[in-house]
């Protein structure tokens, strides 16, 4: 049975799943949904089927006014936890301490959010810490020390006991979402109403959302996960990288004084850049020598970085060879030349840039 794949008619979030399908030869038919033209941007094709189509989180998206939305928002996690003590069963997982920190900052953002909600107000109960990374911690009895930094006041926000120290910790990736290229690009309330949710992914009885989810659920199906600790570290680290430094782009991408921040997202893009860089060093694929998921993740993020800014991998060799390798591939060189490869429009039709 052919899975079904469903996004935009654009290449957005979808790609790097694209990528992974063909290069794993399986076998699926593409929905691709259309968007309407400003000023209203209809989305009815697409919201006319969201609700049927058995998806957990059918399309949550962020709004204005955010409270409007929330209680249909912590409906749909009340719904998914059901009447398990944990999200994905009888046994906690490292889930679960991600969840509580979303509804937690929903509960402060709205100290009432969940008193229609009895399942998680006992889910929270039972996993009453702290945040996320502090709740793993605290639950595997990890011995560890906490050194918080402290940002300065109004309207400097002065972070320069962070900025002392983030390029001498030896991290890979030092926080560049919030310190340099992010900088001018705009934050989280800048960005449009944008429809979250696609892309989905329905293979038999399996209805998965969210496009890093879908990614990891092909990579385990098709043996993309990686064989050792240490690469699965590395696979972690770049998968919320990518993440991140997408987001950046997104961001600046959606906003509307978009050529006003421009200058300033590509003075941080050779910075941004060099740390992949980096990160690949003199290895073949992001994570060892065998190629994973998270190479399709870096490449789909690169190559929409180099649409954006055509010189931008110039001064990157290890880079270029990385992008010249995965293009090399037989099924990915094949899928690039058919028509059912979607190289643009990279963002919706009512982003700033990539709409086209």
């Amino acid at each position: 049975m052919a899975m079904t794949l469903g996004y935009w008619d654009i290449r957005g979030l979808a790609h790097a799943i694209r990528l992974l399908l063909e290069y794993t030869d399986s076998k699926y038919e593409e929905k691709r949904y259309t968007m309407g033209d400003a000023p209203d941007y209809d989305r009815s094709q697409w919201l006319s089927e969201k609700f049927k189509l058995g998806l957990d989180f059918p399309n949550e998206k962020l709004k204005p006014e955010l409270l409007k939305g929330l209680p249909d928002t912590v409906k749909q996690y009340s719904q998914f936890l059901g009447k398990r003590p944990w999200f994905a069963g009888d046994e906690i997982t490292y889930v679960d301490f991600l969840a509580y920190d979303v509804l937690d900052v929903h509960r402060v953002f709205e100290p009432t959010c969940l008193d229609a909600f009895p399942n998680l107000k006992d889910f929270m109960t039972r996993l009453e810490l702290a945040h996320a990374i502090r709740l793993l911690l605290e639950y595997t009895d990890s011995k560890y020390e906490e050194k918080r930094y402290t940002m300065g006041d109004a309207p400097d926000y002065d972070r320069s006991q962070w900025l002392n120290e983030k390029f001498k910790l030896g991290l890979d990736f030092p926080n560049n979402l919030r310190d340099g290229v992010a900088r001018g690009a705009g934050g989280p309330s800048t960005l449009p109403p944008i429809p979250l949710q696609l892309p989905y992914l329905i293979d038999g009885a399996h209805r998965i959302t969210q496009s890093n989810a879908i990614a990891r659920y092909l990579a385990r199906k098709h043996n993309l996960c990686g064989e050792t600790e240490e690469q699965r570290i590395r696979m972690d680290v770049l998968e919320n990288q990518v993440m991140d430094t997408r987001m950046q782009l997104i961001r600046l991408s959606y906003n509307p004084d978009f050529e006003k921040l421009k200058p300033d997202y590509l003075k941080g893009i050779p910075d941004m850049v060099k740390q992949y860089s980096q990160f690949l060093g003199k290895r073949p694929w992001f994570a060892g020598d065998k190629i994973t998921y998270v190479d399709f993740l870096a490449y789909d993020f690169l190559d929409g970085l180099r649409l954006f800014e055509p010189k931008c991998l110039d001064a990157f060799p290890a880079l270029q060879e990385f992008m010249a390798r995965f293009e090399g591939l037989p099924k990915m060189a094949a899928y690039m030349k058919s028509s059912r490869y979607l190289p643009r429009p990279m963002f919706s039709k009512a982003a700033v840039w990539g709409n086209k």
